[in-house]
């Protein structure tokens, strides 16, 4: 194994994961707000994660307002809309921080001359938030789902990160914690799949969307992986 680049997933790899229940009362936020029924709207909201996902939704606004349209509820105003998605962004002003070691790896492998790249599962509200955080600027390129229209584990979102890298799969180290089976996807592209797994973090607490049952290799600490790309080594 020669490494020359290292991808990252964001969720529960670069910054935490969010708890259960965090982002379910976001969503029941949502529905009062809306006066819609929690329920159907927890359904309605799970049903449109795909187009959430892969940019059929330019903003949180249209996401919203589809919901709205097909649940029946009349055209709510603006104004109840950013209302609704208020815990949202709350939710995310508190969870969508770097998690111990982050921007040091980043910085570090960096400086050692490795190209970077991000793969994200996320929805529209993501992108001005990463540009907005510590991370801008640390990662040669950035795939979100909801831009690029690609998800997690197709081929073809491994692919589109290692053509704009330069490299080939089995250059390349992929870390994340394993939701939507990225891990097996990337195993199965030809990467090199470590887990990050924080044994001080409950994880039945959180979201693990689609989770591989992952038994490769595993890091409880993102700085980890300088010592693993290290020992298998050659610069571009």
């Amino acid at each position: 194994m020669t490494i020359r680049a290292v991808i990252f997933d964001l969720y529960g790899t670069l910054v935490p994961e969010f708890p259960h229940e965090d982002f379910y009362s976001s969503i029941d936020h949502m529905a009062s707000a809306l006066g819609a029924d929690p329920a159907a709207f927890r359904d309605a909201w799970n049903e449109t994660v795909v187009e959430r996902q892969t940019g059929v939704y330019a903003t949180m606004d249209e996401n919203v307002l589809a919901i709205c349209e097909a649940m029946g509820i009349p055209q709510p105003e603006a104004s109840a809309v950013t209302e609704a998605l208020k815990r949202r962004a709350e939710m995310y002003q508190t969870w969508f921080r770097p998690r111990e070691g982050a921007v040091e790896t980043l910085t570090e492998l960096r400086a050692r001359g490795f190209p970077l790249a991000l793969i994200s599962m996320c929805a529209p509200d993501t992108p001005p938030m990463w540009e907005a955080s510590a991370f801008a600027g640390l990662v040669d390129v950035e795939v979100f789902s909801s831009v690029v229209g690609l998800r997690k584990p197709d081929p073809a979102i491994y692919r589109y990160a290692c053509d704009a890298l330069g490299v080939e799969p089995e250059e390349c180290v992929y870390c994340g914690d394993g939701a939507y089976r990225e891990l097996t996807g990337a195993q199965e592209f030809g990467m090199t799949a470590v887990e990050i797994r924080d044994p001080a973090v409950d994880g039945a607490t959180l979201l693990h969307p689609e989770g591989d049952d992952w038994s490769g290799a595993r890091i409880a600490d993102l700085r980890e992986i300088l010592e693993m790309v290290e020992t298998n080594v050659r610069r571009p």
